[in-house]
This record gives C-alpha cells, sequence and structure tokens, in this order.
C-alpha cells in the first residue's frame, strides 16, 4: 500500500512503524474470511481491510478521529485472526493498537460513553473492585428490564451477564506454592484481573499441574496485566500495569530465579509477549534486562528434557 506521510511525520516513531505496517498490506481480502465482525455485518469498513484504510486516512492527514472511525474502530476484536491468514505479515495489531490511542487523545465520546468506559478501566483490572461489582450486579440484575425500557440498553445488557454466584476468591497478595517431591523448577504464574474473580479455577488447575510435576509456583501479586485499558487506548495507565508486573517479576528473578512466566488467559499472553514493543521507549527498560542477567538464581526450564540452568525468565 502506497503512503504519503511527510518527513515531520515520520519523526514520530509510532508514525514510522505504522508507514511500515501499512506498507505491506496488498489489499488481498484474505483478512476478510477470518474477521467475525465482517463476516457477521458484510460491511468492510468493519474488516481489517477497511480499518486499514480508515487508520491511514486519518494518520496520513493527522487529524482527529471522525464519529464514524471510532465506530468501526471499537467494533474491532482484536482476536488478531486477521494476522493469521495474511500472505503479507501485515502487523494489524501494532497498527490499531496506535489508531485506539490516537481516538483517545483526539476523539471526544458522548459523556454516557466517557462514564461506561471510565468504569470499565478502573473497575475491571481490580479484583477487589470488580468482584464488588459483580455482587452489586447480581443484586441489580431484576432491574435489567428497566434499564432496557428506558433505553439504557448497554446497562441492560451488562445486568443480564452478571453471574448469580461468584467462586471463592484466591488468596491475594504475593505467596509461593512449593512443588510436590524434588522441585525441578521455578515459574510464575500471571493472577490476572477479571478471569481470577469470574473462573479462578483455571489457575487453580494449572497450580495443581505444575506443582506434581516438581514445579514452585510464584504468584508475584501483580494485578492486571494492562491488556484491557491497553485495547481502550489508555497507553498511560496499560503501561504503568506493564512496569509494574516486571518489576514484580524481576524481583522473583533476581531472589531465586524464574524458568518461565506462565499466563492461561491469551489476551493477557499477547500483550505481555508484546511488553518489548509497547516498553520501547520507556528509558528504564534496558535496565530491566540486566537485572534478569543478574539473576542468582539455579532453576531449570520448564522443559523436563532440559537440564540447563536457566536463571532468564520467558513468557509463555
Amino acid at each position: 500500500m502506497q503512503t504519503s506521510f511527510t518527513l515531520a511525520q515520520l519523526a514520530d516513531p509510532d508514525v514510522a512503524e505504522a508507514d511500515k505496517i501499512l506498507r505491506a498490506c496488498v489489499h488481498c481480502g484474505f483478512c476478510t474470511a477470518t474477521c467475525p465482525t465482517y463476516v457477521l455485518l458484510g460491511d468492510e469498513l468493519d474488516s481489517p481491510r477497511g480499518r486499514i484504510y480508515l487508520i491511514k486516512d486519518m494518520l496520513e492527514n493527522d487529524r482527529p478521529a471522525t464519529g464514524e472511525v471510532v465506530k468501526h474502530i471499537d467494533r474491532c476484536l482484536s482476536c488478531l485472526a486477521c494476522m493469521t491468514t495474511c500472505p503479507s505479515g501485515v502487523h494489524y495489531m501494532h497498527l490499531v493498537d496506535h489508531a485506539r490511542a490516537h481516538v483517545e487523545e483526539t476523539y471526544s465520546r458522548p459523556p454516557g460513553d466517557r462514564f461506561l468506559r471510565a468504569v470499565l478501566a478502573r473497575v475491571l483490572p481490580d479484583r477487589t473492585l470488580f468482584r464488588l461489582s459483580l455482587r452489586a450486579g447480581a443484586a441489580g440484575r431484576l432491574f435489567a428490564p428497566l434499564f432496557g425500557a428506558l433505553g439504557l440498553d448497554r446497562l441492560a445488557a451488562m445486568l443480564r451477564l452478571v453471574p448469580s454466584g461468584l467462586p471463592p476468591s484466591p488468596e491475594e497478595g504475593r505467596h509461593v506454592i512449593p512443588a510436590q517431591g524434588a522441585r525441578r523448577g521455578r515459574v510464575a504464574l500471571l493472577q490476572g484481573c477479571a478471569q481470577a474473580v469470574l473462573a479462578p479455577s483455571i489457575n487453580a488447575a494449572a497450580i495443581r499441574l505444575l506443582t506434581r510435576k516438581g514445579y514452585e509456583v510464584v504468584l508475584a501479586g501483580e494485578g492486571c496485566c494492562g491488556s484491557l485499558v491497553h485495547h481502550m487506548g489508555r497507553d498511560e495507565q496499560a503501561l504503568a500495569q506493564a512496569r509494574a508486573a516486571i518489576d514484580l517479576w524481576t524481583r522473583e528473578i533476581e531472589t531465586d530465579g524464574l524458568d518461565a512466566i506462565l499466563v492461561t488467559a491469551s489476551g493477557c499472553g499477547t500483550t505481555i509477549k508484546d511488553y518489548g514493543y509497547m516498553l520501547r521507549s520507556d528509558p528504564a527498560l534496558p535496565a530491566r534486562p540486566r537485572a534478569c542477567r543478574r539473576s542468582r538464581g539455579t532453576s531449570r526450564n520448564i522443559s523436563p528434557r532440559s537440564t540447563s540452568a536457566r536463571p532468564r525468565a520467558r513468557a509463555v
């Protein structure tokens, strides 16, 4: 795809990266077959290719996002199915994330949308607040038909989705679950936010499996990985949560080493593996890998076949 960014625009590393991504697109349309919103709605602008055109036009002209552009970008689920089918290797994820940040900076949403997004960004990443809100929501489900009749369809839909009960809360804060028998390795497991409230059994099952296989599991006490607010275009909040998680894991690496950082939620895993890109301009980032290299840990790779010491952690 031909682009026409000025040299002044390309001096911005984010714009330069967007230009590189846009130039990789060849308009083939393979992405449309795997995009759920295009398959459902049949609107070209609700396909990755259509959104790429909208983003290109918005960034090239350096103009604020319009309501039409925001509508189609908001509909993107970030499932990234398009990236698995793109023969040109277009990194759509980084492009749409940059567009969301641009939308957040330049577009003034209606007051109701701003309030709802602010509540979601505050409540969902906080396990305590999310749990309390779900308990309150369970009592408010009776009012869902009333809110629907008043035209508050989104609020009514949210109340209908609230579960009638919640599983027991997992233990908060940092703690270590020892391996059963001889320790073969040491791993950190992301505690996360929403999943820890709605389905703590997923992490509990992972812990049982790992400890039975001889791995010590560290729950470092981190919260949200930053994925939720990152996909809302709230870059600073996302980067703050990413830095907090990295600092906790680095402390574990320096203390007793880590073989891997494990994630049981796919969306969180995608974001954590992209931390290097997200924090590429962070002046403190180079110090963190040095801290990893100074690790004194002697734990081994998570692969049972490996016997080599691996003090540096990798995300899985």
